[in-house]
């Protein structure tokens, strides 16, 4: 019996407390985890099932060895999120060792150290996916393809293999980019998947839409111009081709539209949407593609808290003010 004497404010009436919210974040990946686990095979599945294990041993232990409880009665799903946003986001041929330094570093570093779930400054996936990408870049560039691509093949969750020649990306056709059938990460190829997890996180009311929209939007529109500065062409299929692709669509539906760590209000949401494009196309040239996608998001991520300050403190000069002159 818990003597966890805490309740919710009375005014608080909502179904989507924490639980409710990580359970439908988990429900929305599936497709991406059959898609996954369809063309990778059995050493996606371990190397999914392995991430999600570990985030909850280490979170665990945390928890015990601080004395800290996980705040209430029920499990926290939030370790189980956190950990399969990891290994979607790695390589298919990823060794198990990259993959613990990836949990370690979100859970121990990025999560724990904040207080925990609902605690965390910056999304604890998106900081250990960038972790090992920045201090172990050869254990993150495990793709395979082909006759490489074999279901049974294990050994490369134990030693990492080098990657093999990738094909290129502009010449796929528009069928192969929506079912994610090209060598990419576990999780974040299939347009479709994400797609179809996006639209039932809207429907379950566990995703504020603005700063996914003007992500994506932002980097529409900005894609010729920064196209055009690098490489002095613009290609519309290759413009089509990035967005589908590079993982921005997954960082989009699944990190920026995450409830803890991005801006909660309007304005402020549609402000860090237009710098993470910014930003990424910014540094798109000059840094690995995941280092470039995922170096915006924790911008925005610590820049949320101050965005949310100073929105709500013009509104409520704003009222202060109509106050003062009606009166």
């Amino acid at each position: 019996m818990s003597t966890d004497n805490r309740q919710l404010a009375p005014f608080i009436h909502t179904e989507k407390n924490a639980p409710y919210i990580y359970i439908t974040i988990l429900v929305s990946l599936v497709p991406c985890i059959v898609c996954g686990v369809f063309y990778y095979g059995l050493r996606a599945l371990i190397l999914i099932l392995f991430s999600m294990a570990s985030f909850v041993l280490v979170d665990s232990f945390c928890r015990r060895f601080t004395g800290r409880r996980s705040g209430g009665d029920y499990f926290d799903v939030s370790s189980l999120v956190e950990g399969l946003l990891i290994a979607l986001m790695l390589p298919p041929d990823t060794t198990l060792i990259t993959a613990l330094t990836a949990v370690l570093f979100a859970s121990i570093v990025t999560k724990q150290v904040f207080g925990g779930a609902g605690s965390n400054i910056v999304n604890p996936a998106c900081a250990g996916r960038l972790f090992v990408e920045l201090v172990m870049p050869a254990g993150t560039q495990g793709l395979s393809y082909g006759e490489d691509n074999s279901r049974l093949q294990l050994m490369s969750l134990i030693v990492q293999k080098k990657p093999g020649a990738l094909p290129d990306l502009t010449q796929l056709s528009f069928t192969e980019l929506i079912s994610g059938n090209y060598p990419g990460m576990i999780g974040t190829a299939c347009f479709a998947c994400i797609l179809a997890g996006g639209l039932f996180l809207t429907l379950k009311g566990t995703m504020r839409l603005y700063t996914p929209i003007t992500y994506i939007t932002t980097l529409l529109v900005l894609y010729p111009i920064a196209s055009i500065l690098e490489t002095r062409t613009f290609s519309f299929d290759g413009m089509v081709v990035y967005i589908m692709s590079s993982g921005a669509f997954f960082v989009a539906v699944f990190l920026l539209g995450d409830l803890t760590t991005m801006p909660s209000r309007f304005a402020p949401g549609v402000f860090a949407g237009v710098v993470c494009a910014a930003l990424t196309l910014i540094t798109k040239p000059f840094l690995a593609p995941m280092v470039s996608l995922l170096a915006p998001v924790m911008a925005v991520n610590f820049l949320s808290f101050v965005l949310d300050f100073f929105s709500k403190t013009l509104s409520r000069r704003k009222i202060r003010s109509r106050e003062v002159d009606v009166s």
